[in-house]
């Protein structure tokens, strides 16, 4: 693991960006002691089996070589400067809502989500770095809402007239999205929302992707949602 073995060489501190992913479609809703549900060899395997293996290697270097790793497992963020065009719900909801095109829910939307902007986030993983806090460590908004709700307050903050169009779910998508925040708010004093809630993040990331759009559309090309992940041909979004 490159990042570990120049840590251990030079004496740094090592952060692992972790992912809510690594509890696969929980079947609680559990806290950071909680080992997951996770299909090894589904179609979300990659990612999740990915960053759970990137947890080990940590805990591995930590175990044997003494190197001082943080681990954040981050959950839904958002905010300005994110990529248009990566396939996660904000950006294809705001993305074809600006550009007047249905947005796409995968399943009934009563999946849920629970959103935190990157400001909020980038202050969680600072509190955690000048912690003493080796294991792992949620970071997210435990306020929760379904996908259809958000897709609906989206076209609401974008004024746009599109439709909401249902298409299959995908296989193994998570039903549920909530971290449980406790050990943050009890070891790091961090909870997000301090400083941007949710419609104002929202109106912050709408701004920017409609000026980008602007730039974009002067040099002929316009980018199109796209489904990062697939199941039998059909486009699917990930959080």
């Amino acid at each position: 693991m490159g990042p570990a073995g120049l840590a251990k060489r030079v004496g740094a501190r090592l952060l692992l960006a972790s992912t809510s992913e690594v509890y696969g479609d929980p079947e609680v809703l559990g806290n950071e002691e909680y080992w997951g549900h996770v299909n090894p060899i589904g179609p979300r395997a990659c990612y999740d089996e990915g960053k759970r293996v990137a947890e080990t290697m940590c805990y591995a270097y930590l175990k044997q070589e003494g190197v001082e790793v943080r681990v954040a497992r981050i959950f839904n963020t958002f905010g300005s400067r994110m990529h248009m065009n990566d396939g996660r719900v904000v950006s294809n909801f705001i993305l074809q809502a600006l550009q007047g095109e249905a947005l796409t829910v995968y399943g009934s939307g009563s999946q849920t989500g629970a959103f935190q902007y990157v400001s909020d986030l980038v202050n969680g993983l600072v509190s955690l770095m000048i912690s003493n806090i080796s294991s792992p460590v949620n970071l997210g908004n435990p306020e929760e809402h379904t996908i259809l709700e958000f897709a609906e307050l989206i076209r609401s903050l974008v004024m746009s007239r599109s439709q909401i169009q249902f298409l299959p779910e995908g296989q193994d998508d998570p039903q549920r999205r909530r971290p449980d925040i406790r050990k943050a708010k009890m070891m790091l004093g961090w909870e997000p929302l301090w400083s941007v809630p949710l419609e104002e993040g929202l109106n912050k990331t709408i701004q920017y992707f409609s000026r980008e759009l602007e730039h974009q559309a002067n040099n002929q090309y316009i980018p199109k949602p796209k489904a990062a992940r697939q199941k039998k041909g059909q486009p699917r979004q990930h959080n």
